[in-house]
């Protein structure tokens, strides 16, 4: 099926990342859009490598770094489906070393798995071991042996504070929990169900040609020098993943599956825990942003866009997705720290929703359905005391409770009305009730007298009130 809102919109995209490329000096940009199931349209600039002039493709492949959190929050998530772990426990719980951990504010027993997922246990950034500087990431073991050193230096609660640690740790609970190494478990339980060809964290010699080279930005020339290429060891449940923006297409589509019932096959994650994990646990006190299990949330106007990026020696990844329009976008850069372009994944995602807003066609008139004999009955004006006044009225196919005189909101409404097995119980969907049941009173002659629901009896009044 044509798109056309993409049609229209690819001359305008591909203006803006070949100024972007120019303006930041970027050897090659790889960009995704995802409507729903697909990777509906991909872009491919500059170039994944600069020495032979190959050109990214969608299967091109680059280190995604921090994206890889997004993948351990679920394998920590199925693990709580299946009742391994609680949100709750205590690190400590399952990682009894980490007692040895140094609490400057706060205690070791309230760095707790919801926290570590949120960045919200006040847990420093990194093991405080060789890494970054060295391009020597320390082994398992040698971030078990530094937990006496590792420290709480924030209040719990206190701040989005960012640990590379924490997921770290949240992957050798993986380890503890079901005797596989993450990454390991991650391969199997959420990849290759989801049939992320080119998604690893080693490369395979089969992959290493579609491989990106990764640059370094240069201050003083034009042309990038050739990153430095580190395994992440210990850290990869943080960082070492690899993959494409083919498969990053289908992991963002994989978002978009809340209704997906129970965990079975490609549904790696049941349905209701994918919509938990895209629920806000913490939101800034400016309302802009919320942390998520896993991803980020970021709010700009209208819109709530749900985010990670991935960051290491050459390469920059940014993943972007909008849940009501099931739209997203994916950004690979072969260079890291790029002096700019990663905002192209929420800039294209924000032209796409524009477009459509304003491609969206005004509203069929509504159907004007004749209300069924035996739903007239029930029409009209209710009052409960000391003053609350409610319609019931017949909209779309439905009796629904609406807001009297006009008014938007009354107690229960908006809200429609199920029936049930029984003529005089109705099951409430919507609103402040939802859930619970309207039990009507009728007289002798089956006139309904009112109804009562939440504690609160709403008598009838005439219909021409």
């Amino acid at each position: 099926m044509a798109d056309h809102v993409l049609e229209a919109l690819m001359p305008e995209i591909e203006h803006l990342v070949e100024t972007k490329i120019a303006k930041y000096r970027l050897p090659g940009v790889a960009l995704g859009v995802i409507r729903d199931q697909e990777l509906a349209w991909f872009g491919g600039f500059g170039f994944a490598d600069l020495d032979s002039g190959r050109k990214p493709d969608s299967n091109t492949i680059a280190r995604v770094a921090s994206v890889t959190k997004t993948f351990t929050t679920t394998a920590i998530m199925q693990l709580r489906d299946e009742g391994l772990l609680a949100l709750e426990d205590p690190l400590v719980r399952h990682i009894p070393e980490f007692a040895s951990a140094h609490a400057r504010h706060d205690t070791v027993e309230g760095v707790t798995i919801r926290r570590l997922l949120t960045h919200r246990s006040g847990l420093v950034t990194e093991s405080p071991t060789h890494g970054w500087a060295a391009l020597n990431f320390p082994t398992r073991e040698e971030v078990l042996d530094k937990l006496p050193e590792t420290e709480i230096v924030i209040p719990q609660d206190l701040a989005f504070k960012y640990s590379n640690l924490a997921f770290a740790l949240l992957g050798e609970v993986v380890y503890r929990v079901t005797g596989t190494p993450c990454t390991e478990y991650i391969h199997a339980n959420i990849i290759e169900p989801l049939g992320l060809l080119s998604t690893v964290f080693d490369l395979t010699d089969e992959l290493r040609p579609h491989f990106f080279v990764g640059y370094n930005p240069t201050p003083y020339q034009d042309r990038p020098e050739r990153a430095p290429y580190a395994h992440l060891n210990g850290l990869s449940a943080a960082g070492q993943l690899h993959s494409t923006v083919k498969d990053l297409a289908r992991w963002v589509s994989f978002q978009f599956r809340t209704d997906g019932g129970a965990r079975h096959d490609a549904q790696v994650l049941n349905g209701r825990t994918l919509a938990e994990i895209q629920r806000p646990q913490y939101v800034e006190s400016d309302w802009s942003a919320g942390q998520c299990l896993g991803w980020r949330a970021t709010r700009v106007g209208d819109h709530v866009y749900h985010n990670h990026g991935g960051g290491i020696h050459g390469f920059g990844t940014q993943v972007w997705f909008n849940v009501p329009s099931k739209t997203g976008a994916v950004v690979l850069i072969n260079m890291w720290p790029p002096h700019g372009g990663l905002e192209l994944a929420q800039e294209v995602l924000e032209m796409v929703l524009a477009a459509d807003e304003a491609a969206t066609p005004l509203p069929s008139p509504p159907k004007l359905e004749s209300t069924p004999d035996e739903l007239q009955r029930f029409l009209g004006h209710y009052c409960a005391e000391p003053g609350i006044h409610v319609n019931i009225e017949y909209r779309g196919g439905k009796l629904c409770l609406r807001g009297h005189a006009g008014s938007a909101y009354s107690l229960h409404a908006p809200s429609e009305l199920e029936p049930t097995h029984k003529d005089n119980e109705w099951l409430v969907r919507g609103g402040r009730a939802s859930g619970e049941i309207a039990v009507f009173e009728f007289d002798s002659d089956g006139r309904v007298l009112s109804y009562e629901l939440g504690a609160f009896v709403f008598k009838r009044h005439s219909l021409a009130d």
